[in-house]
C-alpha cells in the first residue's frame, strides 16, 4: 500500500517547478508499471493514482505561476536580460498556443515541471489548462505505465536476450538503433 503513496506523492512533486527537474516521475511510473505486471501493485490502481497525482501536481504548478509567476519575473527578469517584449512573446504565445504546449509538454522530461507554472503566469485560461493538461497526464500515465508493465511482463525474455547475444552486443545494437 505504501507503493501507492509514494506514487501519487511522486506524481505530485514532478509538476512542481524546479523540485521537478530533480525528481524522476517517469522512472517511477514506468517503475511502477513494472511491480505491476510482477504482482507487487495492480496496474488499474497504479495508472489511477499516477495520473491523479499528476492532475493535483499541475494544478500547482499552475497555481504558482498564476499567483507568483508574473510578480517574480517582473521582480528578477532584468538580471537575466528578459524584456517585457519577451513576457509579451510568452503570454502571446499561450494565447495561441497554449493547449496543444501543455498537452505535449506533459511528455518532455524537465519541461514538465516548467511548463505548468508558465502557462499560469502567462494567465492562460485555467478551464482550457486543465482539460489539456488532465488529456496531456492521463495519456502519458497509461504510455508509461503499460511500457512499465509490459516490461515486467517479458523480462525473463530481455534477461535471455541479454545473456545470449551479451551486454556489448546489446550496447551496440542499441546505439546503431539510436543513431539510425
Amino acid at each position: 500500500i505504501y507503493g501507492y503513496y509514494f506514487l501519487f506523492l511522486a506524481t505530485i512533486i514532478e509538476s512542481v517547478p524546479f523540485i521537478g527537474l530533480v525528481f524522476p516521475g517517469e522512472v517511477i511510473v514506468v517503475a511502477a508499471g513494472f511491480f505491476a505486471a510482477r504482482g507487487n501493485l495492480s496496474l488499474f490502481p497504479v495508472l489511477i493514482i499516477a495520473s491523479l497525482g499528476g492532475i493535483v501536481g499541475s494544478n500547482v504548478g499552475y497555481a504558482l505561476g498564476f499567483w507568483g509567476g508574473r510578480p517574480l519575473v517582473d521582480r528578477w527578469a532584468h538580471r537575466y536580460h528578459v524584456t517585457d517584449e519577451h513576457i509579451r512573446f510568452a503570454e502571446d504565445y499561450f494565447d495561441n498556443h497554449g493547449a496543444k504546449t501543455v498537452f505535449f509538454g506533459r511528455y518532455m522530461a524537465g519541461l514538465k515541471a516548467f511548463i505548468t507554472a508558465l502557462a499560469g503566469a502567462a494567465r492562460m485560461k485555467f478551464s482550457l489548462f486543465f482539460v489539456y493538461s488532465t488529456a496531456g497526464i492521463i495519456s502519458w500515465t497509461i504510455l508509461a505505465g503499460l511500457l512499465g508493465f509490459f516490461f515486467g511482463q517479458y523480462f525473463h525474455i530481455v534477461i535471455e536476450i541479454i545473456q545470449s547475444i551479451g551486454c556489448g552486443s546489446l550496447i551496440i545494437f542499441l546505439i546503431v538503433i539510436s543513431i539510425a
